[in-house]
């Protein structure tokens, strides 16, 4: 007899910001063999030091050996110190990554950033001044310290998931395709009720 437990995700959704896994998440939990975190733990990020433990009680609980718990937290992708921490835990972690086209996710990361900045009465940003950069030649370049953009230069934080990770770890969830047609990108993940991409 199996006995209710919490046990560690199978699956993590590790991204990315402003890419649909909010909407990702609850459709993926639709399935009746996936069980997910609802709220962002950001534990190999903000909360490791909080151990194991802590992060364990966190899960959901499981009533059968063949569910899967997922969790999600967009900020993982971009965090230099999350793919070794994930792979010490399980280097057989499947990672789920929702990737939308990077100009509209940066303005959408952007729009996020100047709402809240309206609703605490700061100045507000303004993105072109934001985003870029002069340099001393008087050539504009990306502004390489401002989040909303570096977060929508994939191949920089896939290169450092994939010095720890197979390709075969990932499954890429096409946000774009996601928001106009979520059946169809979520039939593509029925695969996670084996854990198996």
């Amino acid at each position: 007899m199996y006995h209710p437990h919490s046990r560690f995700p199978s699956a993590l959704i590790v991204g990315v910001r402003k890419g649909g896994t909010r909407a990702l998440l609850d459709a993926i939990a639709l399935h009746p063999k996936v069980r997910i975190v609802r709220r962002e733990t950001h534990f190999f990020d903000s909360n490791y030091s909080l151990g194991f433990d802590w992060y364990r009680e966190q899960m959901p609980e499981v009533e059968n050996e063949d569910e899967v718990v997922i969790e999600k937290t967009p900020a993982y992708f971009t965090n230099e110190n999350v793919p070794k921490r994930v792979f010490e835990m399980d280097p057989n972690m499947k990672l789920i990554l929702i990737v939308r086209h990077p100009v509209y996710r940066t303005v959408s990361d952007f729009t996020q950033v100047y709402y809240n900045k309206l609703e605490q009465n700061k100045t507000l940003p303004v993105l072109s001044l934001e985003a870029f950069r002069t340099n001393e030649a008087g050539i504009e370049t990306i502004n390489m310290e401002y989040k909303p953009m570096t977060n929508s230069l994939y191949d920089i934080h896939i290169s450092k998931w994939l010095k720890y990770f197979k390709i075969e770890n990932f499954l890429f969830v096409n946000g774009d395709v996601f928001r106009a047609n979520p059946l169809h990108e979520v039939e593509n993940t029925d695969q996670l009720a084996t854990t198996s991409f």
